[in-house]
């Protein structure tokens, strides 16, 4: 139920302004509003030492967990973890899409965007992959469902490693891109062991379309032999090709990661593609979890903040209620500890690396309602 919410003394982080300061943020009808057209708190909570910053957007994970093998329950697993907005990468194709809108999205606390699996059946089974090949593709009801569903389905999800797509190689690629373009629709592509170089992946695609897992260590990478980023995966980036770091259970190195930001190459979005396999388990564990991660690699905290919640905002187009702490956005909030703590990560290649810090969730708003609330807070 919506109160009247007073965070006070905290230490706001608002990416879209680029300011940390302390201040109070006042909820009101499920919006954030101004002190003078705040009508007093039902609830008032000393938030005092704790960083408070737009709910956070996890933009890639698996939340069908009534419908796949993999799936986990978005309110519980992510809620207390400070996020609010989540996108379902390709858990659901044409076969199961309108069971994932009923059964999950329809009736989630928290918001839920997805990108529909270009296999009808989508991930259902952990027992073997998906059919990607196009001869099985549903267009026609592709075409339906992104049409009747536009304001929670974003576009399609295709999955390309060497041991997914086999004899078909990087025709699957061409073909997803060929489909989308007639669709009008954005595209993901998982990269990871790709049949051919990354450069070639990154040249076809398209501004919009997300190159997801782009710091994996798995075969031909994002960088070149001399460890450099290539060129025309640079180039895709500056024409607006997205780069989604979505860490998964096998898509992320840390060696491809520090080189790729020594030059300066980072990811646009950071997100964390939980399944149940890798949910509260390294080398995933959580989206603060793989925040700390950044701090522990050097990104300053605005920047990293930035990638779970101003900048997906704007891919969702939603960027006028989404990512930011001002005046009429909505009450979507995080509050976290940036506790001083020694903590072992690891890699997908199981190479470690010791932080010093870790973000700790305290409180989760969505839509002015507490949803989460750390007992000592």
């Amino acid at each position: 139920m919506q109160k009247n919410i007073l965070l006070k003394n905290g230490i706001v982080l608002d990416p879209v302004l680029g300011k940390k300061q302390q201040r109070d943020i006042y909820i009101q009808d499920g919006k954030i509003v101004a002190r003078k057209k705040f009508k007093g708190a039902d609830v008032a909570v000393d938030v005092k030492g704790c960083l408070v910053m737009p709910g956070l957007i996890d933009f890639h994970s698996h939340v069908f967990y009534s419908g796949t093998e993999i799936g986990i329950d978005p309110d519980l697993s992510l809620i207390p973890q400070g996020v609010t907005t989540t996108v379902d990468a390709g858990s659901a194709g044409t076969a199961n899409a309108e069971c994932f809108l009923k059964n999950i999205v329809s009736q989630s606390k928290m918001r839920i965007k997805a990108f529909l699996n270009v296999c009808p059946s989508g991930l259902a089974t952990m027992k073997y992959h998906e059919n990607v090949d196009p001869q099985y593709w549903d267009e026609s009801k592709l075409q339906k469902l992104l049409a009747e569903h536009k304001d929670i389905l974003l576009g399609l999800k295709v999955r390309i490693s060497k041991e997914i797509v086999g004899y078909l190689g990087i025709d699957v690629l061409i073909k997803a891109v060929v489909l989308a373009e007639r669709l009008k629709t954005r595209l993901v592509v998982h990269v990871t062991d790709p049949p051919e170089g990354m450069a070639r992946i990154a040249e076809l695609l398209r501004p919009g379309d997300v190159l997801a897992h782009c710091y994996h260590g798995t075969g031909q990478t994002i960088l070149d032999a001399a460890g450099k980023v290539l060129p025309k995966v640079r180039e895709a980036q500056q024409r607006g090709v997205i780069m989604d770091a979505a860490n998964g259970g096998n898509h992320w190195s840390f060696k491809v990661a520090e080189r790729a930001l020594a030059e300066g190459f980072a990811p646009d979005i950071i997100s964390t593609d939980l399944t149940r396999k890798t949910l509260f388990q390294d080398p995933v564990f959580s989206l603060p979890y793989i925040m700390s991660k950044y701090l522990l690699l050097g990104m300053d905290l605005l920047d990293v903040v930035a990638r779970c919640t101003s900048i997906p905002a704007q891919i969702l187009e939603m960027d006028k209620q989404l990512g930011s702490l001002q005046e009429g956005f909505d009450a979507d909030i995080a509050v976290f500890k940036l506790c001083d703590k020694y903590m072992c990560f690891t890699d997908t290649q199981k190479e470690t690396r010791i932080g010093k810090t870790v973000l700790v969730p305290q409180m989760t708003i969505a839509g002015g309602e507490i949803l989460y609330r750390n007992i000592a807070l």
